[in-house]
């Protein structure tokens, strides 16, 4: 890899629009989206084209043979980038720094500001915050997704509110698991094995916690403030969410498509699988429930790149401000990745709004606007904040550790990895 550097460099003005080729890159699970994306844009564009490359689906991997491009001067024009590797992708000066192009209007009439912060956020640098080096293709957030039919079925009349707060979840969920007499689960396990941290960052930081501190590079997940939040997450296994299990992901019975789990918490790109395996049930979607009044929606996104060294940067430039187009290339993210456009015009009036069911699918726009979004954690620390995390949920649950002690010890384990895997400033 290489050594990280003070500016993303590059002006951002290689290059010419009309009779050019880009390579638009993304990992082998999505080439055919990004395949769909290039041929809207060229049947659009005729005199232009892009050749969709498909590599390797692991971020390992992914991140390393992008450096690696970036030594041999051969990276992609634009790429597939996601949040927990935009800020190594940064570090190893892979991606442009696109905030100068899109204030001097690259992308249309489109400005940062138009975007959800907190999504931009994903993939603004550590070191460098003021950049962006990507930006997202859709403002995946976590809402409560609930089957009216279970809780029929389980005798329980009382269904999510808006008002909810986590132990009104909590609450009905036991009262569901009793009343069934343990034949249905009221909610699925919001930490699965203890390594679900989409659910818990939000919720620690819901309790006060300050999770990462990238200024200090200290993670808070043993405060006293933390252990709150780990009281109530751990809390769930039982009655509420049934024992806990080792596995990283609940067998079939027990994940909410069986139609045996009332409750489960779920991004929106879960929405149109779910639709498929879900057609005969009547089952809806709330913005999750808050603690102490605010926001527990966690959320994340994939985004695209431009390559720092790229020749056809005009080119790749267009490209992108096609995309971001409202009534051009989201209308067809929106349609073939079942995007939720990032941008505010496109969380209030896209056409993703008008596919249902959910019923109230409309509550994505308000999950998405008030999801609050960890930051990715530099070098290997995030695998090790997971893998840390899951021991402190087993040392609990099936050892009887404290919980202060468990997470404390998961805490220093982290904090040592971040300590090594520090960015060394320029």
């Amino acid at each position: 890899m290489l050594a990280a550097c003070g500016s993303s460099g590059g002006n951002g003005d290689a290059g010419k629009v009309d009779g050019s080729k880009i390579v638009l890159q993304t990992i082998s699970a999505l080439q055919p989206t990004f395949q769909k994306f290039a041929d809207a844009y060229m049947k659009e564009y005729p005199k232009r084209k892009v050749e969709v490359r498909a590599t390797t689906d692991d971020g390992t991997a992914y991140a390393q043979q992008l450096a690696t491009a970036r030594i041999s001067g051969k990276l992609p024009d634009v790429f597939f980038n996601v949040d927990w590797l935009a800020n190594t992708l940064a570090s190893n000066n892979v991606t442009l720094d696109m905030a100068p192009g899109i204030k001097e209007g690259k992308l249309g009439k489109l400005r940062i500001d138009d975007f959800l912060p907190q999504f931009v956020g994903l993939f603004r640098p550590l070191q460098h915050p003021d950049q962006v080096t990507g930006l997202p293709v859709s403002a995946d957030s976590v809402a409560l997704f609930y089957n009216k039919d279970t809780f029929k079925k389980a005798g329980v009349t009382e269904l999510p509110k808006a008002s909810w707060t986590w132990d009104d979840m909590y609450r009905v969920a036991a009262e569901i698991h009793t009343k069934s007499g343990g034949k249905y689960v009221g909610l699925g396990s919001p930490l699965v094995n203890g390594g679900n941290l989409l659910t818990a960052g939000p919720v620690l930081k819901a309790f006060g916690a300050d999770y990462y501190n990238a200024k200090t590079n200290k993670m808070d997940i043993a405060s006293p403030d933390a252990i709150k939040a780990w009281t109530l997450l751990l809390g769930a296994y039982g009655d509420v969410s049934g024992p806990y299990s080792a596995a990283p992901t609940a067998p079939k019975e027990l994940q909410f498509q069986s139609g045996n789990v009332a409750m489960a918490f779920a991004t929106s790109g879960t929405v149109p699988s779910i639709r498929q395996t879900m057609a005969n049930q009547d089952w809806d979607v709330i913005p999750m429930p808050k603690i102490n009044g605010k926001s527990t929606a966690g959320g994340g996104a994939y985004g695209l790149s431009i390559a720092q060294t790229s020749k056809n940067q005009d080119a790749a430039w267009a490209f992108m401000s096609w995309f971001y187009d409202a009534n051009k290339g989201m209308k067809v993210a929106e349609k073939v990745a079942n995007a939720i456009p990032p941008t505010n015009e496109g969380i209030d009036h896209g056409t993703w709004r008008d596919v249902t069911p959910p019923a109230n699918i409309g509550s994505f726009a308000k999950s998405a606007r008030s999801a609050i979004l960890m930051t990715p954690l530099p070098g290997s620390a995030g695998t090790t904040l997971t893998d840390a995390a899951i021991k402190a949920t087993q040392q609990v649950e099936l050892n009887g550790m404290s919980i202060k002690e468990a997470f404390t010890q998961a805490q220093d384990t982290v904090n040592a990895q971040l300590a090594k895997d520090a960015p060394k400033k320029k």
